[in-house]
């Protein structure tokens, strides 16, 4: 058997719509379209079949849609002779009334399609404005006070304000929106600069209706659960009832609170101002226009006269080539009110692009509110000259002579001022002068009073002066200085004999010296040595002694003993 629907049948109908509800993106267009399924399933008598295609097209629209779209469409009732005609009970407003069959009611219905569209499209929007604006008036906590206002004369109120720091504040209200442009042209005439204006729209139609409906849909549900207790047999039937209501009355609130929301941030617009002081000025003086070398280090040093109460500085400067120097760093002069910047430096790597802009700014705060400053200066880079210069060679003189040292230089043009200086390092003065015109060679005389084992220095430096400043140039050589010769007779010099002997004598005392600084040194070794053998003799002796004593005694010592020594005669003495 084939259960194929044909073409004029009800169930072909639930087919055709249901391809069409796949391509609608909109939840009131598919509630519609489940409402017009249902009444063609009643028809044909396919509740299993409608009831699973009414879950497949319930996933994107909310339950309390489609809820209530289906109570509000055309209800066909089935006779229960299949040839008779479905009569209709009663259409809604939306939907045009007259007796059909559930095909005509769906043809109808794809037909009117595009009029259902626009009349969806031409419903009221629920807009939410919110409004940010940056201000800079000349009094911050004033004009937290005067925006208030503002929102009060509209019928609003404020939400929030922050004055709590001198130089800034903030402040967010809430106004009617329909006396939202009024409320921003009377923020805005407060300041003095406007920085920033920013307006954004948000359209919350779609979640308010689909919250109203499940707001609906869920009171309806209410109604029917407490209805249920009264017909409960026993207790945990009741209870669980009750458990159900509890938890349905939580959704109710929540959704009222949230629909709430969206009434009174649609009706009343929000507007976030921001307030910033607007400075005071203070002189600053970034100093004169310069001429900087290419390459080389630039000094920048500014002063400045703040207000009194002013007390913290932040200084940035900006070179014009990219670079900036960004510092905290001040002090006071011997001037009355005047401050000067710590030191920077910065290197001009490039003289092509010359000359460039450079710009300080000065930012001070303190108890008098703020202030700013800046000031400006031509920075002219260029390719310094340099001076090449030749000292001389190293060389060898004698003590005491009178010698001629020479040097040489180049000298480009742009210079002037040109002056060469001397210094032959054995302290004496250094010798400065100014070269002639044209003139590309220094000498001068020079005398060495004393001999060194080392040789000494000599340093040629010259000088000049060019648009970027000051130019140096260098070179520099070795003298070495032999000693004067002294009184010489026959090829024997007695000075260096003299000199000799007596750096023998000083080597042989000094050898001397050293050996008795070494005895002392080792003295306490020589006394404990000394000491050891001191006591290994007396030890020996002793040894010795005691060997005598316990020999024994022979025939020859006891007559030496009983008998002593006969005198001589006097004769003989």
């Amino acid at each position: 058997m084939n259960n194929r629907p044909h073409s004029g049948s009800p169930c072909f109908l639930v087919n055709k719509i249901q391809l069409v509800y796949s391509g609608l993106m909109k939840r009131w267009y598919a509630a519609i379209i489940l409402a017009l399924a249902s009444v063609a399933l009643l028809s044909c008598g396919a509740a299993e079949e409608f009831s699973a295609a009414s879950q497949e097209m319930a996933m994107d629209a909310p339950a309390a849609v489609m809820a209530q779209s289906v109570a509000e469409a055309t209800v066909i009732q089935e006779r229960e002779d299949s040839s008779e005609a479905a009569v209709p009970v009663e259409a809604s407003e939306s939907l045009p009334s007259r007796p059909a069959s559930a095909a005509s009611v769906a043809d109808d219905f794809l037909a009117n399609l595009d009029e259902i569209q626009q009349s969806v499209a031409s419903q009221e929007r629920i807009i939410v404005r919110t409004v940010g604006m940056g201000l800079v008036v000349d009094d911050v906590a004033g004009n937290v006070d005067r925006i208030g206002s503002i929102a009060g004369d509209l019928g609003g109120w404020t939400v929030s304000s922050d004055r709590g720091a001198i130089h800034f504040g903030s402040v967010s209200v809430r106004v009617p929106a329909q006396q939202l442009d009024e409320a921003v042209r009377r923020i805005r005439s407060l300041a003095l600069r406007v920085d920033f204006e920013s307006s954004t729209s948000q359209d919350v139609t779609d979640e308010y209706v689909d919250t109203n409906s499940r707001l609906r849909s869920l009171r309806a549900t209410e109604e029917s659960l407490l209805k249920l207790p009264e017909q409960a047999t026993d207790v945990e039937d009741a209870l669980d009832v009750q458990r159900e209501l509890t938890d349905l009355q939580a959704q109710i609130e929540s959704l009222e609170g949230r629909i709430k929301f969206l009434q009174q941030t649609a009706a009343f617009s929000l507007i976030n101002v921001d307030l910033t002081l607007a400075p005071r000025t203070m002189t600053v003086d970034a100093g004169p226009d310069q001429t900087y070398s290419a390459g080389q280090p630039a000094r920048f040093r500014a002063t400045f006269y703040p207000p009194e109460g002013i007390d913290n500085f932040h200084f940035i400067w900006d070179f014009g080539d990219g670079a900036t120097v960004e510092g905290r760093g001040s002090a006071p002069t011997t001037q009355q009110g005047q401050r000067v910047t710590a030191t920077v430096n910065h290197v001009f790597e490039d003289d092509r692009d010359s000359p460039y802009i450079v710009q300080l700014d000065i930012t001070g705060t303190g108890e008098a509110g703020l202030v700013e400053g800046s000031d400006t200066l031509i920075a002219t880079v260029t390719r310094i000259p340099t001076i090449e210069v030749f000292a001389g060679e190293s060389r060898l003189v004698e003590e005491g002579d009178e010698v001629e040292y020479s040097g040489s230089f180049t000298r480009p043009e742009g210079l002037w001022d040109l002056q060469y200086r001397w210094d032959f390092g054995d302290g004496s003065p250094t010798v400065i002068g100014s070269p002639e015109e044209g003139a590309t060679r220094v000498a001068v005389l020079h005398t060495y009073e004393n001999y060194r084992p080392q040789a000494y220095e000599v340093t040629l430096t010259l000088t000049a002066q060019s648009e970027a400043g000051e130019v140096k140039g260098s070179g520099n050589f070795y003298v070495d200085v032999n000693e004067s010769q002294g009184l010489v007779v026959g090829n024997w010099d007695l000075v260096e004999s003299a000199k000799w002997a007596i750096r023998s004598l000083s080597v042989v005392a000094l050898a001397i010296v050293n050996i008795l600084i070494w005895l002392a040194i080792f003295s306490p070794v020589w006394l404990a040595l000394a000491a050891a053998g001191y006591g290994l003799y007396r030890l020996n002796r002793y040894r010795k002694a005691r060997q005598e004593s316990r020999r024994p005694y022979t025939s020859n010592d006891l007559s030496s003993v009983a008998s002593p020594p006969q005198q001589a005669p006097p004769s003989e003495q």
